[in-house]
C-alpha cells in the first residue's frame, strides 16, 4: 500500500556553489504538488528564511559537506523516510577528494542501491533523451559502445517510458555515431556494425526503436513540441546534451533511469563564478522538484 504523502528529499550539493540558492529560490518562488512533503539534507544555517525541515549536516569543506549530504540522503531512502531525492549540484573534484573513484551523482546511487544497469536521461515536457555513455572522454566513446551497451539503452528507455511515464507503446528514436550517421560506412562503421544490430535486437524484443538517425539533422527534422518519438537515445554526453541545453534549459532536469526510486537534479552545474550574488535562476530545480513529484 504506497503512502498517500511522498516525502522528497533534497541534498544540498556543494555548499560554496548556487544549489543552496536556487532551492531557496525554489521554496519562495515555486508550487508544488499538496501531496508531496519535503525535506533538506545539508547545512542548517543555509536554508533559515524557508519554512522547509532540515537535516543538519556538519562539514569541514564543501567537498565533505556534499558527500556526507548524499551519504545520508542514502540512508534516508533505504530506511524507507525519503520517497525520491532531488540532488543539488556539486563538484565532483571536490567529492573525489573524500572518495577517490567518484564520478557523479549518476554513478554513486547506482553502485549504492547494486543496480547495474542505469541511465542518465534528461527530460522536459517536450523532450526526453538518455545516453550510451555517460561523463567519459570522447576518444573512449567507440570502444564502450558495443551493441550490448546500445541495446541495453534502448530498452531502458523503453522500460523507464513505460513504468514511469505510463506510456503505453513508446517510440524510440537512436543517434547515430558518426557524421550522417556513418554514410554507409563511408564515415565510419559503428553505425553498421554496432547500433544497427542493437536497434534491429530491441525491434525483435518488441521495442519500437527506429534509427540510426544523423544526429546534426535529427533535432530539426525529427522532434517538435508534438514529436513523433516518446524518447531519444544518443550515443554521448554532448551528442545528446548541446541541442537539448540549447533549446530547453530552463525545463530541462537531469532523472536517472534505472534506479528503485525517483531522482532527478537539474542540468546545471555549481557555477562558482555567480556563487553568492543571488543571481542563479531557480527554474531548473523548480523543475526537478516537480518531476520528483509527479513521478513518485
Amino acid at each position: 500500500m504506497s503512502k498517500s504523502v511522498k516525502v522528497i528529499g533534497i541534498t544540498m550539493g556543494d555548499p560554496s556553489g548556487v544549489g543552496p540558492e536556487v532551492i531557496r529560490k525554489a521554496f519562495k518562488k515555486g508550487r508544488f504538488a499538496s501531496s508531496a512533503a519535503f525535506v533538506l539534507i545539508g547545512s542548517q544555517k543555509l536554508f533559515k528564511d524557508i519554512p522547509v525541515p532540515v537535516i543538519d549536516i556538519p562539514y569541514r569543506t564543501p567537498g565533505e559537506g556534499a558527500l556526507k549530504s548524499l551519504e545520508r540522503a542514502v540512508a534516508l531512502v533505504k530506511g524507507g523516510v525519503v520517497d525520491a531525492l532531488v540532488t543539488a549540484p556539486l563538484s565532483k573534484e571536490a567529492v573525489s577528494h573524500y572518495q577517490k573513484d567518484f564520478r557523479g551523482h549518476t554513478e554513486y546511487l547506482a553502485r549504492a542501491f547494486g543496480v547495474k544497469r542505469f541511465d542518465m536521461m534528461f527530460v522536459s515536457p517536450r523532450v526526453r533523451i538518455s545516453l550510451v555513455t555517460r561523463h567519459v572522454p570522447l576518444k573512449n566513446v567507440p570502444a564502450l559502445m558495443t551493441r550490448k551497451a546500445v541495446l541495453d539503452s534502448i530498452a531502458l528507455m523503453d522500460e523507464t517510458l513505460r513504468r514511469r511515464f505510463h506510456i503505453r507503446s513508446p517510440r524510440v528514436a537512436v543517434l547515430g555515431l558518426n557524421p550522417h550517421a556513418g554514410e554507409g560506412g563511408l564515415l565510419g562503421h559503428e553505425d553498421l556494425r554496432v547500433i544497427g544490430p542493437a536497434i534491429r535486437s530491441a525491434q525483435q524484443q518488441g521495442i519500437r526503436a527506429q534509427g540510426p538517425f544523423p544526429a546534426d539533422t535529427f533535432f530539426v527534422a525529427k522532434l517538435s513540441p508534438h514529436g513523433s518519438f516518446d524518447g531519444i537515445v544518443a550515443m554521448y554526453h554532448d551528442q545528446g546534451l548541446a541541442p537539448v541545453k540549447s533549446m530547453y534549459f530552463k525545463e530541462l532536469v537531469n532523472f536517472t533511469a534505472g534506479l528503485p526510486f525517483v531522482r532527478t537534479s537539474p542540468v546545471h552545474g555549481i557555477a562558482l563564478d555567480i556563487a553568492g550574488r543571488g543571481i542563479a535562476d531557480a527554474s531548473s530545480m523548480i523543475a526537478a522538484i516537480r518531476l520528483a513529484c509527479r513521478l513518485s
